[in-house]
This record gives C-alpha cells, sequence and structure tokens, in this order.
C-alpha cells in the first residue's frame, strides 16, 4: 500500500482501496448506514447510492487515487489525493475531507478541489 496507513483509520483505508481496485461490494463495512457523499456537486446518501456512485465514477474516468498527505483535524480526517483517470486534466490533485463515526466508519465525505 502507498498511502500512510498508519495515520489513516482502517475505513479510511478500506475505502481507497476499495475506490483503486474498482470493488465495491464492501462499501457497507465502511460507510456508515447513513453516511453522506459529496462530489461534484451531488450529495450520495447511504451505502447502496454511494457504491452506485463509486460504480459509476470508476466506469466514467478509471480513477486511481495515491496519498500525498493526511492531516487530522478535530473530528475530520483531511486526504490529499493525486488522482489519476480518464478525465479532463488528469492528474488532479483532490482534497477528502472525512467524518467517522463511534463505531469508526465513514459518516461524511466531502471531496473537492
Amino acid at each position: 500500500m502507498s498511502h500512510p496507513a498508519s495515520t489513516l483509520a482502517p475505513a479510511i483505508v478500506a475505502y481507497i482501496d476499495a475506490a483503486n481496485a474498482r470493488d465495491t461490494t464492501q462499501v457497507a463495512s465502511f460507510f456508515a448506514e447513513d453516511a453522506n457523499v459529496f462530489d461534484e456537486g451531488r450529495h450520495q446518501i447511504g451505502p447502496q447510492a454511494i457504491a452506485h456512485w463509486m460504480q459509476d465514477t470508476a466506469r466514467r474516468y478509471q480513477p486511481r487515487v495515491e496519498v500525498l498527505g493526511v492531516q487530522l483535524r478535530t473530528g475530520k480526517v483531511l486526504v490529499q489525493g493525486l488522482i489519476s483517470g480518464t478525465f479532463p486534466g488528469s492528474p488532479l490533485e483532490l482534497r477528502y475531507t472525512f467524518r467517522l463515526n463511534e463505531q469508526g466508519k465513514i459518516a461524511r465525505l466531502d471531496i473537492s478541489l
């Protein structure tokens, strides 16, 4: 694994690995039931919608995430990622803002430039 796994919660590592492997079968194991993902101006709520969004993104862009840096803040984890794929401007640096619930699952993920 190329990301600094020691500083990332298991759910975040699992999300990055699943995104890179284009495997959404385990989404419910690392996203909370009421999880909310905000990307490209749209919200996806719940593991089923999130899995569909991940599949759609993978099909359209074939993205690969490489973690450049991690910052731990109160209540959230900021991950700076280099995303490469079949989209204009690739590779692109994006910021992933994760919030975890008490069970250690991802409750919210915001993806922004």
